[in-house]
């Protein structure tokens, strides 16, 4: 008689990873908060059970994700480095350089995530913010016509604008796409005179859609502002 059941292979979790696993969760939990020490090497091993090169190996899992610094000597250890938004913003640019993602793809996610930022940041931001914006601005009006002034400028007030929206995860996809799009092709390719006084139409209106704190206008002054950037961008291709 032939059976019709079948046993799956039975995966049994490495020790390292059972205790990195629980150390992990014990950061994330708060127990541990960014700049204290692990326990020291010695004591996991004994309150662990496990080896010290299976306790060594769960450490070295840790700090490949950044949760953990090790540093050796008497006044070393494991200690914790809770990640930064800048941490992700590295790692989604690595992933988008390594992974050769498109320009295209890159733009629709500009359009994607900056209106809400500017939205946010409509709702959210401060006077002081505002005087910063408001600052940069006038750079960017003044820089038309000086190329890399204006492209510099530029991108210093896309990231202002997505900074003030209090939105670590999204500022951080922003902060990881915006160098790749910038890079992506020569700026003396696609500006001229006339779309860089455009551009400088569009942030005004943005930035005044901020200083009322109406949402829904700057989310929509963004995105046709990054949809005719895109359109230039694309056409140029």
């Amino acid at each position: 008689m032939t059976s019709e059941y079948q046993i799956d292979r039975v995966v049994v979790p490495k020790a390292s990873g059972l205790l990195a696993t629980r150390l992990r969760d014990l950061i994330i939990q708060g127990e541990f908060a960014s700049g204290d020490l692990l326990p020291p090497e010695r004591d996991l091993v004994a309150e662990s059970g496990l080896s010290r090169g299976s306790v060594r190996e769960a450490l070295k899992i840790l700090e490949t994700e950044g949760l953990i610094e090790i540093r050796a000597g008497r006044s070393g250890g494991a200690r914790v480095t809770v990640p930064k938004r800048t941490d992700l913003a590295r790692s989604t640019e690595l992933f988008v350089r390594t992974n050769g993602v498109s320009l295209e793809a890159l733009l629709d996610c500009r359009i994607a995530v900056e209106p809400m930022l500017a939205k946010l940041t409509a709702r959210n931001r401060t006077e002081q913010e505002l005087d910063i914006l408001r600052d940069l601005h006038r750079k960017f009006e003044a820089s038309t016509d000086d190329i890399q002034r204006y492209r510099r400028v530029n991108f210093q007030w896309h990231l202002a604008v997505a900074s003030m929206s209090r939105n670590e995860p999204l500022t951080a996809l922003m902060e990881a796409i915006s160098t790749p799009v910038y890079e992506a092709t020569g700026y003396e390719v696609v500006t001229t005179p006339e779309t860089r006084r455009a551009a400088v139409m569009a942030h005004a209106e943005v930035m005044a859609a901020i200083e009322r704190q109406d949402e829904a206008a700057a989310a929509r002054g963004m995105e046709k502002h990054l949809t005719a950037y895109s359109s230039i961008l694309r056409s140029s291709e």
